[in-house]
């Protein structure tokens, strides 16, 4: 498995609020990008990416035998108490919180753990798919019918998160397993991408280009020519 990863701070931000894990060994991936307009966006998305590297370490030599959604949750929630714990005996980390979108990859089988709106997308014989779902109000109001899905993007609701890492005691996690190909490619990324680019644009920029790090530095300079409104972290992979 090929892989290439990058974090950017964008054109506005003062600080970089996402954090990733590269643990290739484990195949183990994830971006955790902290929440805009809380204080300790960035401390929330380092501990929930350290307490996943802490935990994998320490599950050693019997993780290969553990289920892999199984290991993802256990490790999410742990980050998610954590997080919690920190925010509740700090008044300036009050309601610091993050999304996470961390992903398994065993012997061609994808699992996939998600809470807030970083993504995961599966890009096979040309066509990108969309893995993971949004946790977003405008996502509800979609599902709810009080929003066209067209009308999402634009919607001032569409960054307003419905979950997060650290806000509550526990959390809701999403789960998806797929079953994966040689010669696919996995993508995850903070939404600082998939605001500046529809699902669209990125599956053209990745039809043009061969070479992964070419692919992603394409995907991050047109997000960055689009705008570059917020951090952008991508990490693409290749099976």
């Amino acid at each position: 498995m090929d892989t290439a990863y990058i974090s950017d701070i964008g054109l506005f931000r003062k600080n970089n609020e996402d954090h990733y894990l590269v643990m290739d060994e484990y195949g183990l991936f994830a971006v955790c990008d902290g929440m805009g307009g809380h204080k300790g966006g960035d401390v929330a998305s380092k501990l929930a990416v350290d307490c996943l590297h802490e935990y994998m370490l320490n599950l050693a030599a019997d993780s290969l035998s553990q289920n892999p959604i199984s290991v993802l949750n256990a490790a999410i929630q742990k980050a998610n108490h954590l997080i919690w714990l920190q925010a509740q005996g700090n008044l300036e980390l009050h309601e610091m919180g993050t999304t996470i979108t961390a992903a398994m990859i065993r012997k061609k089988q994808l699992a996939v753990a998600n809470v807030g709106d970083s993504s995961l997308y599966v890009f096979r014989n040309g066509k990108l798919n969309k893995i993971t779902r949004d946790h977003t109000l405008a996502e509800k109001m979609v599902t709810d019918g009080l929003l066209k899905n067209e009308d999402k993007k634009s919607s001032g609701y569409n960054h307003i998160l419905t979950r997060a890492l650290g806000i509550q005691e526990e959390v809701v996690i999403d789960n998806f397993e797929h079953q994966l190909y040689r010669g696919d490619l996995v993508l995850l990324c903070s939404d600082g991408l998939t605001d500046m680019l529809d699902d669209n644009e990125i599956e053209t920029i990745l039809n043009q280009q061969e070479n992964l790090q070419k692919s992603l530095n394409t995907l991050l300079d047109t997000a960055l020519t689009k705008g570059g409104y917020d951090n952008i972290t991508i990490i693409l992979l290749r099976i």
